[in-house]
């Protein structure tokens, strides 16, 4: 850590778009958090401290360097003066071992250097003393495709992802399992370098109800859209969700009111969404109080699916308030994710899913200095390197699941984050 670079100014400002300011940032260190419905921002740009963690005791490391990191911070300025760690931890320790995830350890959060966040009506621009970023502008958005001439795509066909499914079946039906989630993951190859501020952009147009996320360094960018919290802190409350079944929309008012009901009546997305449930209900319950969930599921929409989503909200124990970072550590992975019982579940996928997650479906978001944040399940997501892309999606096993129909259900998670890229709006 640079300790010239420890003193901070803190001072609120006008409203901007945090797009155009993760775009001036080129090839260095950026972060882009962005909730647009609930008009919540956070963007930072450069490093004055970064925390790199590994193994399974991540979070609890990330939580001791954390507190070191905002101790070593002076504010100066009329603003609010609270600090952003902003980053995310890849889906399991080990994770991210390939070349794809090459620069992802199995956690980093950083200390930007340049911050502009935004809660309801603040705006607020918090620069490191000093630093080159300080006097950063934003970059006006150009308008186009985030790919420029033919690209091509490569999934593979569904024949392995169906194998992989039945191999679930068969380790349910065993009694080995109650629920697993397989990824599978898709390439794409371009012949220009793909722009993910184009990317994202599009995504946000199209998801506005979703969390766009970006984390980025050099010419390597995870971005997505994701529609699942993993886990919420603003003072006492706690939030989360619950967030599994899953149907296409309909081509019409009737045929997607038609599906959404269909959704909430199958006994097998019934029973998977009741698995997520009980884990984030367990889960709270042993560190939290005042505990509310929600009797029924509602239906989230977005553009290309509909999910049953169940919310649940508690308050933090005033003698012992349990820190976002730990709260993390216990949800993540939730079987939404992972699966159920969650060891069992990811023993099975170290061993048959074949697939290197990465940051995919793990943890993203950020920390703040006086104890709230919010992290986010990287879902609908890719990674940019260049001219080329890897996308990820996956779906919830169980002992009703039908292994094409499992296979489709990607192909629609897919189509969200991959649909401004190849094919045009979803």
């Amino acid at each position: 850590m640079n300790a010239s670079l420890r003193a901070f100014r803190s001072e609120r400002c006008a409203a901007l778009d945090p797009l155009q300011v993760f775009a001036a940032a080129g090839p260095a260190p950026r972060f882009y958090w962005e909730q647009p419905a609930a008009e919540r921002f956070c963007v930072g740009i450069g490093c004055a401290a970064r925390i790199v963690v590994e193994g399974a005791g991540r979070f609890a490391q990330a939580e001791a360097e954390s507190r070191a990191v905002f101790e070593s911070v002076t504010w100066q300025g009329a603003g609010p003066c609270v600090g952003h760690l902003v980053g995310g931890f890849a889906f399991a320790p080990g994770a991210g071992g390939s070349r794809v995830w090459r620069g992802f350890p199995d956690g980093e959060l950083r200390l930007p250097e340049l911050v502009y966040w935004r809660e309801g009506a603040l705006h607020v621009r918090d620069a490191a003393v000093g630093s080159r970023w300080a006097d950063l502008q934003p970059r006006p958005l150009a308008l186009g495709q985030p790919v420029r001439g033919p690209a091509e795509i490569g999934n593979g066909g569904p024949e392995a992802y169906v194998e992989r499914v039945q191999r679930a079946l068969a380790s349910i039906r065993a009694g080995e399992l109650d629920k697993v989630v397989i990824a599978r993951a898709v390439h794409v190859a371009a012949r220009a370098p793909i722009d993910p501020v184009a990317w994202l952009v599009a995504l946000r147009e199209r998801f506005p109800s979703c969390t766009l996320f970006a984390v980025g360094e050099g010419d390597a960018v995870f971005l997505g859209a994701s529609p699942e919290r993993l886990v919420r802190v603003g003072g006492e409350t706690v939030e989360t969700v619950a967030l599994a079944g899953t149907a296409p929309r309909g081509a019409s008012a009737a045929a997607d009111r038609a599906l959404g009901e269909a959704l909430c009546d199958s006994r097998k997305n019934g029973h998977e969404h009741s698995i997520v449930v009980q884990h984030l209900r367990s889960a709270l319950a042993e560190c939290c109080d005042d505990l509310e969930v929600a009797v029924e599921p509602k239906l989230l929409r977005t553009r290309t699916v509909q999910h049953l989503c169940t919310e649940l909200r508690a308050r933090r124990r005033s003698h012992a308030p349990v820190s976002l970072l730990e709260l993390a550590a216990r949800l993540h992975p939730t079987p939404a994710v992972g699966g159920a019982p969650r060891e069992a579940a990811l023993e099975w996928l170290v061993r048959h899913e074949a697939l290197d997650r990465g940051w995919f479906a793990g943890p993203v978001g950020y920390l703040q200095s006086n104890g709230d944040g919010e992290f986010d399940v990287a879902l609908r997501s890719a990674l940019v390197r260049g001219r080329e892309a890897t996308a990820w999606a996956g779906a919830g096993i169980v002992a009703r699941s039908e292994p094409r129909a499992e296979f489709t259900e990607t192909e629609l998670k897919l189509r969200t984050v991959l649909g401004p890229l190849l094919w045009g709006a979803p």
